[in-house]
């Protein structure tokens, strides 16, 4: 694994990689534009604005005395929402990062 790869993503490059993945997809676009291209209905708050992501961060640990890794999503309706990332088999081969 190149050395600058396997020090931004670390021993679980699995877990890392999806949760940079995961937040990458749910903070590309408004919430709206996300729901649109799923062809998804949109939330709306009462005046019928479109409800947005407030805030995406991740987190290491979900807070049950695991190593899971995720996503918390707080939006403007005022809810929080954790997605989060967890692995139930390793690879049974080496697996290597590289950039295209």
């Amino acid at each position: 694994m190149p050395d600058d790869l396997a020090d931004e993503f670390g021993e679980y490059a699995h877990e890392e990689l999806l949760q940079a993945l995961v937040l990458r997809l749910l903070t590309s676009a408004d919430l709206d534009e996300l729901c649109d291209d799923a062809d998804l209905p949109q939330l709306t708050h009462d005046d019928g604005l479109p409800v947005t992501i407030t805030s995406a961060r991740t987190y290491r640990d979900a807070g049950v005395l695991t190593l899971d890794r995720g996503v918390w999503l707080e939006l403007s309706d005022g809810s929080v929402f954790g997605l989060t990332v967890q692995i139930s088999r390793r690879p049974r081969s080496e697996v290597t990062l590289r950039r295209r």
